[in-house]
């Protein structure tokens, strides 16, 4: 979020661009972009579109800066990347390395500390404007799908700004090099500054090339993987570039007339629909971008008639001008709030609560307008060519220092030991309801909550990709008197480590088939929200693989499976109609390896949890991890598809229905910490510990 504002005089805020003219217009379309983020936070089903808020910030800073940067190669004919990128310093950095630092100190002091790896991660990588890649890594790693929010997640799009920062004028710079040389062969006089008119054509062949490549690979790449594609900048690159072509196009032009106002109230509309029917489901930034992108180039460009029948008119206003004024502070101060306050408060934000938040974040904006933006930005101090990159170096490093030491606290924690590694009420063996051990939850587990949120998935493939994958436990080949297979999504790769313990127990080789969020099913199955099909059809890929190497590996003679089958759709395949996709695709499936030759063993799918993270919510309530504990009824949901069908197979005996149920839950609560152990990783996979400690009651089913 830029600041190229100038200064008429006495009344208007300081230029950062000579010669310039100020846009009032263009302040009130920041307020706009900036209340579309912050209502979308705080209101997230309410303005369920609000985030493209962003994408008008990207395309008003491809116009500002666009029109700057050309504005001084045509009139000097000097680049000044130094000044330019100092001034740049002056604006952002101080604000943006206060509220960093102020969220360092919230989190140590008020999130649970479970979360503060994940914070100090994200707010070093927010000092080093490099936020938008690490949160673009995170949404293709399995193991960080489905991490909290951190109090500087929000810097993603402020990371991608800077970054354009640095790399726009050095691309302007090699155009304004290209029309250089183009002068110099077509005139005898190729120095001085370079006549608008000629220059601007090389200009805009340029950023047009830039803008149509960057813009096709936002469609490509949010087709295959939105999640990443959201975050990264090169799909972003293009709302920058529309707004550079919109400055090179339009000159200093502003347009009005009957047209323009049309145009204009369109574009308004245009915007409202983006704002409140885009939601999480919207294919996103490809080419559903492309409408706000251009509602904004259009009330950018269609704000020359100053009437109350205009648009440019109403955004003009002094209301409008003030919250753009402190658009840059409003973004900054308004989300770590969201974060901590539901920490400090013990509940989710209510309606209250967030009116306060909206109330405060204005307050603290102005104010850092006040004392730091604005000083700093006018003042001396900064002005010196070196300084502000010396500030910009040691600002940053300050506050990445002050992220490792949030990382070292929780190291120095040495975790709180297990009551006993056995006995009658250690783990699993808590619910007995002979052993009467009083309480379930056993002793204070909250210090292992940090190392058990940090464990990782054992030998699990991500979304894309139909290869099969696998990993070997339990007992070595050469030694094993028996070969098993453990198939299915990451819930059944969470029972890696029983199964590891049971396989060395029994002499079994325990050979791993698991792929992310595709549970072994003849049926099609479906996540909530999901955009595109390439993840299913390569699950289904999968699936078929895995069944022809079942068949044709005669060494394997169990399987083993489990599936997260609450959390999924199903639907018949294509040429196949099933009765009941949900039951009957599994039992299909089973039925597939029975006729192969295989014994075929089903866990229950582990109870449901309140969705958040169990070592979270732990470490939150230290004293009472009841707080975190699910009612029977609640956890073990009817949609429990595979637990259904295993139950009705087993009646026909043709799996094995291992019921794991009572290790989790008593007649009334399914606990998150049962004899002192954590029951799950994260919210809802199976921790390592738990998972071995369940070993012997799976090895007890199995009787001889």
């Amino acid at each position: 979020m830029t600041d190229l504002r100038t200064r008429l005089p006495a009344a208007r805020p300081q230029a950062e661009a000579a010669g310039a003219t100020f846009r009032p217009e263009i302040q009130g379309l920041r307020a706009l972009a900036v209340l579309a983020v912050v209502f979308y936070h705080l209101w997230p089903e309410r303005l369920t579109g609000g985030y493209v808020g962003v994408d008008v910030f990207f395309v008003i800073s491809g116009y500002l800066i666009t029109s700057h940067l050309f504005r001084d190669f045509t009139r000097t004919g000097r680049v000044g990347l130094a000044a330019f990128w100092g001034r740049r310093i002056r604006r952002l950095l101080p604000a943006s390395l206060l509220v960093l630092a102020v969220s360092c100190v919230a989190v140590y002091l008020w999130a649970p500390v479970t979360t503060w790896e994940a914070s100090a991660r994200q707010i070093a990588a927010s000092a080093l404007y490099v936020q938008n890649w690490l949160l673009a890594a995170n949404a293709v790693d399995y193991s960080a799908m489905n991490d909290s929010a951190t109090v500087a997640q929000h810097f993603w799009s402020l990371s991608v700004e800077e970054q354009f920062y640095v790399v726009w004028p050095l691309l302007l710079l090699a155009l304004f090099w290209l029309a250089a040389r183009r002068r110099s062969t077509a005139s005898a006089e190729p120095r001085g500054p370079l006549r608008p008119t000629a220059a601007r054509r090389v200009f805009v062949l340029g950023l047009l090339a830039v803008t149509v490549l960057s813009l096709a690979y936002s469609i490509y790449d949010t087709s295959v993987n939105q999640a990443g594609a959201y975050f990264v900048t090169p799909t972003r690159v293009w709302e920058f570039g529309a707004g550079g072509l919109a400055a090179l196009l339009a000159g200093e032009r502003r347009y009005s007339g009957l047209a323009a106002t049309l145009i204009g109230w369109a574009a308004v509309c245009a915007l409202a629909f983006s704002i409140t029917a885009y939601s999480s489901a919207t294919p996103f930034p490809g080419y559903t971008a492309a409408l706000p992108v251009l509602a904004t180039v259009a009330l950018i460009l269609g704000s020359g008639r100053a009437r109350p029948d205009a648009p440019g008119w109403w955004l003009s206003r002094r209301p409008a001008r003030f919250v753009g004024d402190i658009s840059y502070s409003l973004y900054l101060w308004h989300w770590p709030p969201i974060v901590i306050l539901p920490f400090i408060l013990g509940h989710p934000l209510g309606w209250k609560t967030k009116v306060l938040i909206l109330l405060a974040a204005i307050a603290a904006a102005w104010a850092t307008k006040v004392v730091v933006e604005d000083p700093v930005r006018r003042g001396r101090l900064l002005r010196v060519a070196w300084r502000p990159f010396g500030f910009a170096l040691a600002g940053g490093a300050a506050v990445v220092a002050l992220a490792v030491v949030l990382v070292a606290v929780p190291a120095a924690f040495n975790p709180v030991a297990a009551a006993s590694a056995s006995g009658p009420c250690h783990g699993p063996a808590a619910l007995i309801p002979s052993n009467a051990c009083s309480p379930v939850t056993g002793q204070d587990a909250s210090r292992s909550a940090v190392s058990i949120s940090k464990e990782q998935p054992l030998c699990l493939p991500g979304f894309e990709g139909s290869e099969l994958v696998t990993c070997s436990y339990g007992a070595s080949p050469a030694k094993a008197t028996k070969k098993v297979a453990l198939v299915g999504d990451s819930h059944a790769a969470a029972w890696v480590p029983a199964l590891d313990a049971l396989g060395k127990k029994r002499g079994w080789q325990i050979v791993t088939y698991t792929k992310t969020s595709c549970p072994a099913t003849m049926a099609l199955r479906v996540l909530p929200n999901e955009t595109t099909d390439a993840n299913q059809s390569a699950c289904h890929a999968w699936v078929e693989r895995l069944n022809a190497h079942l068949k044709a590996d005669h060494s394997i003679s169990a399987v083993f499976t489990a599936a997260f089958s609450s959390a999924y759709t199903f639907a018949s395949p294509a040429g196949r109609s099933l009765a009941d996709p949900a039951i009957d695709g599994f039992r299909d499936e089973w039925a597939a390896w029975r006729a192969a030759g295989k014994d075929v063993y089903v866990f229950d799918d582990v109870p449901r949890t309140q969705g958040s993270s169990v070592p979270t919510c732990i470490a939150e309530h230290a004293a009472d991890p009841m707080a975190c504990a699910v009612p029977r009824a609640q956890a073990l949901p009817p949609t429990m598809s595979i637990t259904q069908a295993a139950a009705d197979a087993a009646r026909a005996h043709q799996v094995t229905h291992l019921s794991m149920r009572d290790r989790f839950c008593d007649q009334q609560w399914c606990y998150p910490q049962v004899g002192s152990v954590i029951v799950y990783r994260d919210f809802s996979h199976l921790s390592e510990e738990y998972s071995t400690a369940l070993a012997p009651y799976i090895d007890e089913q199995l009787g001889g």
